[in-house]
């Protein structure tokens, strides 16, 4: 009746086998949330390389965006060159502090919304850079404001996209299409 258990459980692990295990975890944790950053919006793994990376973008796809609105007849903003320019600086610092306390606080929320959280933050953006330039830049209506910011999240995911493609090699798979 009186039966001994066992010494050693094989379902018990040694401590050494405990400290392993930790070390192995705290790797992993470490290495998936820098991915998931890197993936997740960083341009670059140098945070300069990446702000110099990510105004370049900001620029070509501002113009591009406000180029073809005003081909089509349908300009977006009133603004002089240094608004312009202004306004993709600001839209750079601005975005890219707000997004890193996001993914530092907000990863969850911001991986489940799918990019409409991003979309939100950038229409929030753009019109604090609307008002704190005074003169020089001004969305012409609250709706084309929005109409933009999200034409401009499109082409900028797209070329992001591509651009990390070519940094990290890469392959881009969109929509589930293949390889």
């Amino acid at each position: 009746m009186n039966e001994k258990k066992p010494d050693h459980d094989p379902n018990k692990l040694t401590e050494e086998e405990l400290q392993d295990l930790l070390e192995e975890l705290k790797k992993k944790k470490k290495t998936t949330r820098q991915m998931s950053v890197v993936l997740g919006f960083m341009l670059h793994k140098n945070y300069v390389i990446h702000m110099i990376l990510s105004l370049a973008i900001n620029l070509l796809i501002f113009a591009v965006v406000l180029g073809l609105a005003i081909g089509i007849d349908a300009p977006l903003v009133e603004m002089t060159l240094p608004g312009f320019i202004f306004a993709v600086i600001l839209l750079t610092l601005i975005e890219n502090f707000v997004k890193i306390l996001m993914f530092k606080y907000l990863t969850r929320v911001m991986l489940f919304s799918m990019g409409l959280l991003s979309v939100m933050v950038q229409i929030m953006v753009l019109y604090l850079v609307d008002l704190l330039l005074v003169e020089g830049f001004h969305f012409i209506g609250i709706e084309r404001l929005i109409a933009f910011a999200f034409v401009f999240s499109i082409l900028r995911l797209i070329i992001s996209i591509y651009l990390r493609r070519f940094l990290y090699h890469e392959k881009v798979v969109i929509m589930g299409g293949r390889k």
